[in-house]
């Protein structure tokens, strides 16, 4: 145990809650794109928010989360998340078109996927498609959320910091690429 915490010895999503109790102060992140710079205990405070609002979703060990999203820190914090989820990471190569996409979202079995704004037409082709994908749930990381997409911004500030308890093996899938 580290303070109350389960101990990350299993889990890859873990490692931002160790680094946040051994190294808090310490920055974790610095994105060059937009400036903003995180520590470690920001970070995971991030990360937790970020897998509340994914298991509020109904994601649970073993469930494929999509990631459609350019390099950022909403990338990575999703990324920790899902890993302490247990569940896996589906990163998506934001140079394909719908066409392509939609195969890759259900030969994975992807059953909730992040996307940044810049990608919001291909995702909305997508999500016309119905059950050609698994999608079940749609979640907007920026810009003008449509109405069967949720806000990740508004989610992700009204959800908890409080750590994610899941028990994982060292052999668990952490993604699929």
């Amino acid at each position: 145990m580290i303070s109350g915490v389960i101990a990350p010895s299993s889990n890859l999503g873990h490692f931002v809650t160790k680094r946040a109790h051994l190294n808090p102060d310490l920055e974790a992140i610095v994105d060059t794109g937009t400036g903003r710079r995180v520590t470690f205990a920001e970070l995971n405070e991030r990360v937790n928010r970020s897998a509340h609002v994914l298991r509020d979703l109904g994601v649970e060990q073993g469930d494929r989360v999509g990631l459609l999203m350019m390099n950022s820190l909403e990338f990575e914090e999703t990324f920790f998340a899902v890993a302490k989820l247990g569940a896996v990471v589906v990163p998506l190569n934001w140079r394909l078109v719908a066409d392509e996409l939609v195969f890759i979202l259900a030969d994975s079995g992807t059953s909730v996927l992040v996307y940044g704004s810049e990608f919001a037409g291909t995702v909305a082709d997508l999500n016309d498609r119905g059950d050609e994908t698994a999608v079940r749930s749609w979640v907007q990381v920026d810009g003008a959320t449509p109405a069967w997409a949720i806000d990740y911004g508004s989610a992700h500030t009204a959800a908890s910091t409080d750590e994610i308890a899941v028990a994982t093996t060292t052999d668990a899938l952490l993604y699929i690429m």
